[in-house]
């Protein structure tokens, strides 16, 4: 008895480790891709803070508090709305929105610029 729940407590405990969160580093994400970095990119800031450029033909820049949920970087946009992207090491890939108007493709990654 004390065997089974001895191997109980260690399949616990290697499954406790493999689920870790995932963290994002602070810093501008760029778009992939684009003739200039300056075209669409993220700012993660500290405190949970970002501002994103959606594209420079756009006049309004979301901006406000981000949650990491798993491997997912949540923007919250207001109350209602939200642009998610998966975390893959240093890159971003735009997963979905709940925002009206689609500026983005599925897919789209945004890498951290290097200083």
């Amino acid at each position: 008895m004390k065997k089974i729940c001895l191997i109980l407590i260690v399949i616990i405990t290697i499954s406790q480790i493999g689920c870790s969160p995932t963290t994002i580093k602070t810093g501008r994400y760029v778009m992939e891709n684009t003739e200039t970095e300056e075209w669409s990119w993220i700012d993660i800031m500290e405190d949970n803070r970002y501002e994103f450029n959606r594209a420079l033909n756009t006049s309004y820049r979301p901006s406000g508090k981000y949650t990491v949920e798993g491997n997912k970087l949540i923007l919250k946009v207001g109350d209602n709305s939200s642009y998610t992207f998966i975390i893959e090491g240093n890159s971003l890939i735009y997963d979905s929105t709940t925002t009206s108007g689609h500026f983005l493709k599925e897919g789209t990654v945004y890498t951290l610029k290097t200083k």
